[in-house]
Parts: structure tokens; C-alpha cells; sequence
């Protein structure tokens, strides 16, 4: 039964995939896909998704320039995420846990891609998180909501202000503060120090595997908004932790 929806989901991401990249660059969402190196249209056939990026071998069928990895990737976190979602949360609150999810696999693909994060996955989820407590559709109250947005946002504003203060270099960019924002009005308080804390340590083991196999030095600029977006969709389920065990 896992199967359909997964594939649906699959498709979701191929589709996140477009829309993230296109929001950046603010290109025509309506516009037929092409390669970003040699501008040629793609075809149907290798636009499947996952599937396409390994017969291709990870590069344009007609310029032989390699395809960001990212694309696979998404799809594939699309696909097992909202499959999750789907089956371990309850109806009532799957379409606003949906949404973030989906918020937050966007803000994975630009920051990652860009190093930018589009107010429409960050701010713009605080309207959404507030009235979602407030109409039960999420498992948390409208007070839980409203802290978790401004400990959220303040919490990292302070940290980047601090920073800035003691070195005179910018540690964090404005859209990390937002986004916490966003993501606090739907998990709450609780939700945002579990976020914290696992966008922090998978940070620092990232951080620690570009030192090892990369020599990245301390100049190296890493976007902390994935590993923020990675610790709120595990925080989404984190309410519904006993489903777990039932289908254990």
C-alpha cells in the first residue's frame, strides 16, 4: 500500500526540485525543464525521477555537464518523508505537517544550492503555524505556537548578533533567524530545542567530515538552514513518537 503513494511523492519532489531552483533564479515555473549549462530542453524519459539521474550516469545527456546530486536526493527525502507523514500522523494534522515538510525540503534544496532561503518557506509559515494551533490542526495550542516563533527567531537573532559583536564577522545569514521562526510555529517551543539541537550536531558533523576529507578551513562558508530544515521534519513526528512503537 506504501507503494503508490511513495511513487506520488517521488513525483512531489521532482517537482519541489524545479520549483526551489526556479524561485531563486526566479525563472517561468511554466516553462519546459532544460539544462542549466547547455539550455537544451530535456525529454520526458529523463526527467523520471531518481531513475533518469543514474541511467544518466549524473550528467546532461547533450553537454555531458554533471547534475548536481541534489536532485536524486530530494526526490528521495520527498518521497520517504511525506510516505512517513502519511502513515504515522494523524489525518487531521497531515496537510499542515505536509506543508512544512514541504517548506522545509525547499529551503534544503536552496540554501544547500544558493545559500539563499526564500521568505515564503520561513515568515511566511508563521500566519500558517498560528492559525493551524489555533484550529487544532496542529498538536500544539496557538500560546506553544506563538513562543515557539519568537524564542525561534530571537534565539538565533541573538546568537548572530553576539557573534557579529565579538568578531565584526557575520556567522549567521538573516534567513536562519526566519526561518527558526517559521519552523517554531509549528513544532512550539519544545520542537525548536530538539530542531536546535539536530541542526547543530549533524552542522558540526558535516563541518567535520569537509575538515577531514575536503581540507575545508575555517573560512569555509557553511548554509545552516539545512540542518535546520533536517531537525524540524524529524521534529514533526516527534509528537506522535508512540505511533512508532505500535508498528514496531
Amino acid at each position: 500500500m506504501m507503494i503508490i503513494p511513495f511513487m506520488f511523492f517521488l513525483c512531489w519532489g521532482s517537482f519541489l526540485n524545479v520549483f526551489a531552483h526556479r524561485l531563486i533564479i526566479r525563472s517561468s515555473l511554466w516553462s519546459r525543464s532544460a539544462c542549466p549549462q547547455c539550455f537544451t530542453p530535456i525529454k520526458w524519459y529523463d526527467l523520471i525521477p531518481i531513475v533518469s539521474w543514474f541511467l544518466l550516469k549524473g550528467r546532461c545527456r547533450y553537454c555531458a555537464k554533471p547534475i548536481s546530486l541534489l536532485y536524486p536526493f530530494i526526490e528521495l527525502l520527498t518521497a520517504v518523508t511525506c510516505t512517513a507523514l502519511l502513515y504515522m500522523v494523524p489525518p487531521h494534522y497531515f496537510l499542515v505537517s505536509f506543508l512544512c515538510a514541504t517548506a522545509m525540503i525547499i529551503t534544503i534544496r536552496t540554501d544547500a544550492e544558493f545559500m539563499l532561503i526564500s521568505r515564503l518557506c520561513s515568515l511566511y509559515l508563521v500566519p500558517v503555524g498560528l492559525l493551524a494551533s489555533s484550529l487544532d490542526f496542529l498538536p500544539i495550542s496557538f500560546v506553544e505556537s506563538l513562543c515557539g516563533t519568537l524564542i525561534g527567531y530571537s534565539s538565533l537573532a541573538l546568537v548572530a548578533y553576539l557573534y557579529k559583536k565579538r568578531t565584526g564577522i557575520t556567522g549567521l545569514g538573516d534567513g536562519d533567524p526566519e526561518l527558526l521562526a517559521g519552523i517554531g510555529s509549528c513544532v512550539g517551543v519544545h520542537g525548536i530545542w530538539h530542531v536546535l539541537l539536530i541542526g547543530s550536531l549533524t552542522a558540526t558533523l558535516y563541518a567535520c567530515f569537509l575538515m577531514l576529507f575536503y581540507k575545508a578551513g575555517s573560512n569555509t562558508k557553511i548554509p545552516f538552514g539545512p540542518f535546520l530544515a533536517f531537525g524540524a521534519i524529524i521534529a514533526l513526528f516527534l509528537p506522535f513518537y508512540r505511533l512508532f512503537d505500535a508498528i514496531i
